[in-house]
């Protein structure tokens, strides 16, 4: 019955859009600020920032600037919670499996509200160990978790203001003693392989970069290792036969690596320029994902000892693939990897040889490796799913390259998806995924989707929130621009630095070829990108703001210029390579004529809902701001323009207002596009 009321007022004659502001925005004042750097410059709103994020005339404009938007929005709350009551009854597939590990002699569990878990086996009754420590109001995150080898010691990190400077609690689970708080920490965080040491990684102030390997044994710290290069971060992992503890340095395109088995810092192989390699070892194999010819690809290497000294010999070549994931097992490796879009897996026996070779999806779907796997194991677990094909698992069976368990589900019969390439700007062919309703024939609104950062892919997820948008008459569709990396490594490297036009051109390019499907109305072209994709749909608004009819923007990267030229920011000098250095005359020129925040002009911009969260460490709450109120000014149109900052949160959606803020989201684009229910 539902499903019919929303098809009959499709075929009404659309509610109007968003009427016009009842009240004028609260002002945001200039506070101009003179901004040093390799080029000096006047901020009008550069005296907003404040790193305390505690100043009163702060915290009160951030606060008027919520209300005027929730009074702006007041007109579709009846649609947020009809949205919120949708998502809530609709079928999310298979859940992901649950991931119990096996320490100390038993299987353990966390969950995300900080409670541990134990069980004995799978038959046994699952016993809390640890209570729930998420509080009722504010931010947490549970980053990461340690167990000791005793089953006693547990060490967590955790974030409680949402800016990823975590806190690391080593916990008594017998007395419920907390023996030490480690602040100022990275996630990344490891007992030793005899147990007398929890090694963890310290952030830098202020930027926050991982930077310093700490020791602490006996309610003692020690530094074990610290990097000296601000553009490269320290992380952690243990190899899959949990024989050695790995510590790497790595920056945008080299890494290097050190053996923790002894306590110290044993060097694997020197850094050098543009190399990459990422060890692992699973019995006496020794293998290598590196891309020293090039193109990232697998290689053995006879023995640890001689990763730096030894030539390695090809098993697997990356040449026209993006390998992914990799897992060793006891008698196979697997790789996980992209092919012109498209996932596929392939199976190396233990001598490495190809014995196995199937695709996972085709066209506007993705599917990967699940979890962490047995390594004694002789199958592996493949997560799938598409735009309108609900989230399922197979098992496959590694000696056969038999499937053991039903086909996939077919898509559901309402929808259809599809990728399409669309040519670009400069003549290149650009991917583009979609999912629309198939039994609504009207012309379609259109919600257009763009990330294009890091070699990031954006995978088309399965989404039950889109299709609330689908069974309104939306299409939605994912731009997979250059700069991310669906396409493998070249198609990223050709949209970042002073190629980062690229991802805009790319963007638009495909915004304008929808726009002439006969199946979209042209008046009804949305976009949607946070953080780097932020900056996506900020520099397209600028370039062509004519061409979409309303955006939304989650903390979005809007001030590149501001926040390259300022080394003391987080990320900052680590991501040089991405965005491009001031320092570098071409670089602080390509910057210049993109930066979202530096190129607003006198234009016709269409309404816009701009999120923020006042500890977010990636993209500082001043971003948003500032590029709002400066919008404000030099837009000619009638908005609205709205800012929603949230208090007690960062970079991450906080999980219990999470569909809250989403429902919001989608309702200001529904309504925008003439739907009110």
């Amino acid at each position: 019955m539902q499903t019919l009321l929303i098809l009959a007022s499709l075929l009404a004659t659309p509610a109007p859009a968003h009427a016009a502001p009842q009240a004028a925005a609260p002002l945001i004042p200039e506070r101009p600020l003179l901004m040093k750097g390799e080029i000096a410059r006047v901020d009008p709103y550069g005296g907003w920032r404040d790193d305390s994020r505690s100043s009163p005339e702060l915290l009160t404009l951030l606060r008027e600037q919520n209300r005027w938007t929730e009074q702006q929005l007041a007109g579709q709350k009846p649609l947020e919670k009809t949205l919120q009551a949708e998502w809530q009854a609709r079928e999310r597939g298979e859940p992901m499996p649950v991931e119990w590990l096996s320490e100390a002699g038993s299987q353990w569990r966390m969950s995300a509200d900080g409670s541990l878990w134990q069980r004995g086996d799978e038959q046994a009754e699952p016993r809390q160990r640890l209570a729930p420590r998420q509080p009722a109001d504010g931010y947490y995150e549970l980053a990461a978790w340690s167990l000791h080898p005793n089953g006693r010691w547990l060490a967590l990190a955790e974030d409680s203001r949402g800016d990823r400077d975590y806190r690391i609690s080593l916990l008594d689970l017998e007395s419920g003693e907390t023996l030490a708080i480690l602040p100022h920490r990275a996630s990344d965080l490891l007992w030793s392989l005899d147990g007398k040491t929890l090694y963890t990684i310290a952030n830098e102030r202020n930027t926050l970069r991982p930077w310093q390997l700490w020791a602490w044994q006996d309610g003692k710290e020690v530094l074990v290792h610290q990097e000296r290069d601000p553009a490269w971060l320290l992380s952690l992992y243990r190899t899959t036969d949990k024989r050695h503890l790995i510590l790497q340095s790595n920056n945008h395109n080299g890494s290097e690596q050190y053996l923790l088995d002894d306590g110290k810092a044993a060097l694997v192989k020197a850094r050098q320029p543009g190399l990459e390699y990422y060890l692992d070892t699973q019995g006496d194999r020794v293998l290598i994902k590196s891309n020293r010819d090039g193109e990232l690809g697998l290689y053995q290497a006879t023995s640890l000892a001689e990763v730096a000294s030894q030539p390695w010999q090809l098993l697997w070549s990356g040449q026209d693939r993006s390998l992914e994931k990799w897992r060793l097992f006891r008698d196979h490796t697997v790789l996980q990897y992209r092919k012109e879009g498209d996932d596929w897996l392939d199976v190396l026996g233990a001598d490495g040889k190809l014995t196995h070779s199937l695709p996972l999806t085709e066209g506007a779907g993705t599917a990967w490796i699940q979890g962490s796997q047995d390594p004694d194991s002789a199958r592996v677990l493949i997560r799938r799913q598409g735009m309108a094909e609900a989230p399922h698992q197979r098992w496959l069976n590694l000696a056969t390259g038999q499937w053991q368990a039903a086909d996939k589900p077919a898509e559901d019969s309402l929808y259809q998806s599809e990728r399409r390439w669309v040519v670009g700007k400069d003549g290149v062919r650009v991917p583009v995924s979609l999912v629309w309703r198939k039994d609504i024939a009207a012309p379609k609104a259109l919600l257009l989707y763009g990330y294009g950062a890091y070699g990031t892919p954006m995978r088309p997820y399965y989404q039950p929130q889109v299709l609330s948008l689908l069974d309104r008459g939306f299409v939605y569709a994912i731009a997979h621009v250059r700069g991310g990396g669906l396409l493998g490594e070249s198609w990223y490297k050709d949209g970042r630095g002073q190629q980062k036009q690229h991802s805009v051109d790319d963007f638009l390019a495909v915004a304008q070829s929808l726009a002439l499907d006969p199946a979209i109305d042209p008046a009804r072209l949305f976009a949607m990108g946070g953080s780097a994709g932020g900056l996506l749909v900020a520099a397209a608004l600028n370039q062509a703001p004519g061409r979409f009819a309303g955006a939304v923007l989650q903390v979005p990267f809007v001030d590149l210029l501001g926040t390259m030229n300022d080394p003391e920011l987080p990320l900052t000098r680590q991501e040089y390579a991405e965005w491009g250095n001031p320092a570098v005359t071409a670089d602080y020129a390509a910057m210049r004529r993109l930066s979202p925040y530096d190129n607003l002009h006198s234009a016709h911009y269409p309404p816009l809902y701009v999120t923020a969260g006042l500890h977010d460490s990636q993209v500082p709450y001043w971003e948003p701001l500032k590029w709002l109120a400066r919008l404000r000014a030099h837009s000619t149109g009638q908005g609205p323009y709205l800012l929603r900052t949230e208090l007690d949160g960062g970079h991450l959606a906080i999980p219990r207002t999470a569909q809250q803020r989403a429902a919001q989201e989608y309702a200001f684009l529904l309504t925008l596009a003439g739907v009110s229910h």
